[in-house]
C-alpha cells in the first residue's frame, strides 16, 4: 500500500497548492471544491510544465515539478492574501463550516479507500499484456526516459509521438513525482482513475440535489449512487444477457455464460452484420485495464463539468450585470478562462473531448443566460459570442505547444449509410433515455421556471443523448474498413455520453421519488397530468435497473481477475510483469538494457500487426524501434506506404546476405543496436546470424538472444 499512501499524499499536496482558486471557483459547494482540487492542481501543474518544457526551459524531472507547484501556490495563496484582505473581499473565499468539513473527510476517506481497494483488485492481473496495453505501456516506458516533449514514439524510430498524448504524459507526472517505475505507476493510475470516477460525481451531484432541496437525505442518496452509475455499472446488455436469458435458459435445463465485453460489442456482432461499433463505459475500461486517453480524461472532464455548473451557482446568486464594464466581467471571468483552457487542452489529452465539453459548457452558458437576457438578443448573443471566442482563444493557446507539432490524424465528415436497429438501442441506452423523459415530462408538468441544477442536469443529459444520437447520423472518416467504419465514433461519444448519463440519472430519479419532500409546501407539488404515485413507481423501477447493471462489475471482475477474496493470488502491482510471464527469453535481455542502456538509442526489433506480440522489447524497455504495430502507426501518421517502407526494410536488415545494404539501412534509421530474439528467429526464418554479428560488437549473449551495437565506418 505503500505507493497508493505516496500518490494518495501527491495528489492532496497538489490540490493544497492550488485551493484557494479552488475556493474561489467552488465557493458556493458544500466542500468548496475540495476533491475538485485535486485532479484542478494535477491537470494545471502538468500542462505549466508541459508548456515549459516543450519550449525546453524546464526538464521533465522533479526538480522542475517542484518549481511548477512552488509556483502555484505562491501564485494562488498570493492572489487568496490580496484579494481577501487587501481588497476585502472575504465572500469570495468563504470559510468552512461543520458540515464542510464532514463532507470533505468522508469524500477524502473514500477517494482512498477505492483507490486502495482498485489496486488490490488489478493486482490479481497486473501485466501490461493484451488489447491495447502494449501501446499504453510503451508510453510511460519512453516517458520515463524522455527529458523533453513530446517523447519519442516507441514504434517510429527517429519521430515523436503523433497522439493525443496528455493522458500518458499526465501519468508521467505522477510517476516522476512519486519515483515510482513505469509497471507500478501504469497500474496505480488506473487504480486512481477508478477512484475518482467515484467520488468527482458523487462531489458534483451532492451538489446539485443540495441546491435544489435542503434535504441531506436526498443528497445520500443521490451521491453515491451517481458515483456507482458512473464507475461501478454496465448497460442494460448485461441486465438482459447476463442475467435474464441465463436464469430463463436455466429453467429450461441449459446453461448460458455471459462474457463481459459483450456488453461493449452489441451493435454490429449480435446478430453478426458488417456494422461492427464500440460502445465501451468507465468500469469496462477499469476492469480491461488499456490506459487509453478518453479513460485518463474522465478525471479533467468530469471537473470542467463542475466547474461549469459552477458558474451557473455563483451567476445565479450575482447581481445580474447591466453596465459595460460588468457585461466585459462576465466574459472575462475566472470560470470561462478556466473552463476554456481545459477544453482547449482536450485536444492534447483526448481530442474528441474538445469538441463534447466545449458544446457540454457553452449549453450551460447558454440556457443560464438567456433567463436573464431574452428580451435583449442582441446583448445576448455579444455575451455569447464574447464567451465563446475567450473559451476558443485561451484553449487555443493552451493546447498550441502540441497542435503545433501535431498532424491530425482525422478531421473529415461523412454520413452514414447504416443504422442501430432501435431495440439495440433500447438495450444499450433505454434505461437513461427512460430517465430523461419522465424528467422531460416533470418539468413540463410542473410548470415553474426551471431552477439553476435543474437546467443543469437537462442540459447534461439532453447532450448526452445528442451524443448516442450522433453516430446514427454522421461518423469521422479513419482508416478503419467499411465493417467499423462508424466504431470509433461510436466509440468516444457514447463513452462520454455514459458518463453525463451517470451524473444525471441519480439525480432525476431521487429528485422523482417525491417520498421525502411530496408534502414539503416549500418544493412545486407536480401536477395532476403525472399523478405523485406514478412518478415514485418509475424511479424506483428506474433505482432498481440501475442497481442491477451494477451487477456487471462483479461479474468482470470475477471474469477477469478471478477470485479476488483470494489473497494469496495476487501477483504485485507492476505491469512489466508480462516479460517474465509471456517471454522468458526476453526477461534478462530486457533487464540487462534496463539497468544499461541509458537514453533512447534506438534498437531494432522485429515489427507485427496490431495487438501481436511483437514491438514488446521497445515497450518494455521504453527504447524505440524502426517500426512496431502496423495499423496503429498507419493511424497515427496517416501514411500507410511510409509505414510499409520501414517493414520492408527491417526485413532486409534481419535477412539480407549483403552487409553493405545493411549498413546503409542501419545508417538511414540511426540504428544503434539490433535485437535478435525469439521472436525475430520466428518472424524472419532466413535471419542471417553470420552478418549481423559481423557488423560490430555483441553487447549482450546470452546463447538465445544477442544484442548487436554496429560499428559502422563513416560513409564520407
Amino acid at each position: 500500500m505503500l505507493p497508493v499512501i505516496t500518490w494518495w499524499a501527491i495528489m492532496l499536496v497538489t490540490g493544497m497548492a492550488v485551493f484557494p482558486l479552488t475556493l474561489l471557483l467552488f465557493r458556493h459547494f458544500t466542500d468548496r471544491g475540495w476533491i475538485f482540487s485535486k485532479t484542478l492542481g494535477l491537470f494545471l501543474l502538468s500542462l505549466i510544465l508541459w508548456t515549459m518544457n516543450v519550449g525546453h526551459i524546464l526538464r521533465f524531472n522533479r526538480t522542475g515539478l517542484f518549481i511548477v507547484l512552488a509556483g502555484l501556490a505562491i501564485l494562488c495563496y498570493g492572489t487568496w492574501f490580496f484579494v481577501r484582505f487587501r481588497m476585502k473581499r472575504a465572500d469570495l473565499f468563504p470559510g468552512a463550516d461543520k458540515n464542510t468539513l464532514i463532507l470533505c473527510a468522508i469524500e477524502e476517506l473514500l477517494f482512498l479507500a477505492l483507490f486502495g481497494i482498485s489496486v488490490y483488485i488489478i493486482g490479481f492481473k497486473p501485466e501490461a499484456m493484451g488489447t491495447e496495453k502494449f501501446m499504453d505501456y510503451g508510453f510511460l516506458t519512453s516517458l520515463a526516459r524522455s527529458r523533453y516533449m513530446p517523447f519519442k514514439d516507441t514504434w517510429f524510430g527517429g519521430e515523436p509521438i503523433n497522439y493525443y498524448y496528455g493522458g500518458q504524459y499526465i501519468t508521467g507526472v505522477l510517476m516522476r513525482f512519486s519515483g515510482s517505475t513505469a509497471g507500478e505507476s501504469y497500474n496505480l493510475m488506473r487504480g486512481l482513475i477508478t477512484a475518482m470516477s467515484f467520488i468527482l460525481p458523487f462531489s458534483l451531484v451532492w451538489q446539485l440535489t443540495r441546491d435544489r432541496t435542503n434535504k441531506t437525505l436526498e443528497c445520500w442518496l443521490a451521491a453515491p449512487l451517481s458515483g456507482i452509475a458512473t464507475a461501478f455499472c454496465g448497460n442494460m446488455h448485461y441486465v438482459i444477457y447476463g442475467l435474464i436469458k441465463p436464469w430463463l435458459a436455466a429453467r429450461n435445463g441449459e446453461s448460458l455464460n455471459y462474457w463481459f465485453p459483450d456488453s461493449t460489442r452489441f451493435i454490429g456482432y449480435d446478430p453478426d452484420i458488417p456494422d461492427k461499433t464500440i460502445h465501451e463505459f468507465p468500469c469496462y475500461s477499469s476492469v480491461l485495464g488499456d490506459l487509453h486517453a478518453h479513460y485518463v480524461n474522465i478525471l479533467f472532464v468530469v471537473t470542467v463539468t463542475a466547474i461549469v455548473y459552477a458558474w451557473a451557482q455563483v451567476y445565479t446568486h450575482s447581481q445580474k450585470p447591466v453596465k459595460a464594464r460588468e457585461l466585459l466581467c462576465l466574459i472575462l471571468n475566472p470560470f470561462v478562462i478556466v473552463i476554456g483552457v481545459m477544453t482547449g487542452a482536450f485536444r492534447w489529452t483526448n481530442f474528441w473531448d474538445f469538441p463534447i465539453y466545449y458544446v457540454v459548457c457553452g449549453s450551460i452558458f447558454f440556457f443560464v443566460l438567456l433567463k436573464d437576457y431574452w428580451h435583449n438578443l442582441t446583448r445576448f448573443i455579444c455575451i455569447m459570442l464574447g464567451i465563446a471566442f475567450v473559451m476558443f482563444i485561451t484553449g487555443w493557446a493552451a493546447a498550441l505547444p502540441f497542435t503545433t507539432q501535431f498532424d491530425q490524424i482525422s478531421s473529415e465528415v461523412a454520413r452514414t449509410w447504416s443504422h442501430t436497429s432501435f431495440y439495440q438501442l433500447m438495450v444499450l441506452w433505454g434505461l437513461p433515455a427512460g430517465c430523461l423523459l419522465l424528467y422531460v415530462i416533470s418539468l413540463i408538468a410542473e410548470k415553474k421556471m426551471l431552477s439553476t441544477p435543474d437546467l443543469a442536469v437537462l442540459m447534461f443529459a439532453l447532450c448526452a443523448a445528442g451524443l448516442v444520437f450522433l453516430p446514427e447520423v454522421i461518423y469521422v472518416k479513419d482508416i478503419y474498413s467499411e465493417t467499423h467504419y462508424r466504431a470509433n465514433t461510436m466509440f468516444k461519444l457514447t463513452y462520454q455520453a455514459f458518463i453525463l448519463f451517470g451524473i444525471t440519472m441519480p439525480y432525476i430519479l431521487i429528485r422523482s421519488l417525491k417520498l421525502f419532500f411530496g408534502n414539503d409546501s416549500s418544493e412545486s407539488r407536480i401536477s395532476k397530468t403525472v399523478p405523485v404515485w406514478l412518478s415514485r413507481v418509475c424511479a424506483v423501477c428506474g433505482i432498481f435497473l440501475l442497481l442491477l447493471t451494477g451487477g456487471f462489475l462483479f461479474k468482470s471482475i470475477d471474469a477477469w481477475f478471478g477470485n479476488v477474496l483470494d489473497p494469496a493470488s495476487r501477483i504485485n502491482t507492476d505491469a512489466s510483469v508480462f516479460v517474465s510471464e509471456s517471454f522468458p527469453d526476453d526477461f534478462e535481455p530486457v533487464n540487462w538494457i534496463n539497468s544499461t542502456i541509458g537514453g533512447q538509442p534506438v534498437m531494432l526489433e522485429a515489427p507485427g500487426d496490431s495487438y501481436s506480440d511483437y514491438g514488446r522489447i521497445s515497450v518494455a524497455t521504453g527504447l524505440p524501434t524502426v517500426i512496431g504495430w502496423r495499423v496503429h502507426e498507419w493511424l497515427w501518421r496517416s501514411d500507410l506506404t511510409a509505414v510499409d517502407e520501414r517493414i520492408a526494410d527491417v526485413e532486409r536488415i534481419y535477412t539480407s546476405e549483403d552487409s553493405n545494404e545493411v549498413e546503409e539501412l542501419i545508417r538511414k534509421y540511426h540504428i544503434d543496436y539490433i535485437y535478435v530474439g525469439t521472436l525475430e528467429y520466428e518472424k524472419y526464418p532466413g535471419l542471417q546470424d553470420g552478418v549481423l554479428r559481423d557488423l560490430g560488437e555483441i553487447v549482450y549473449d546470452d546463447g538465445i538472444t544477442y544484442i548487436v551495437k554496429p560499428d559502422l565506418d563513416d560513409p564520407d
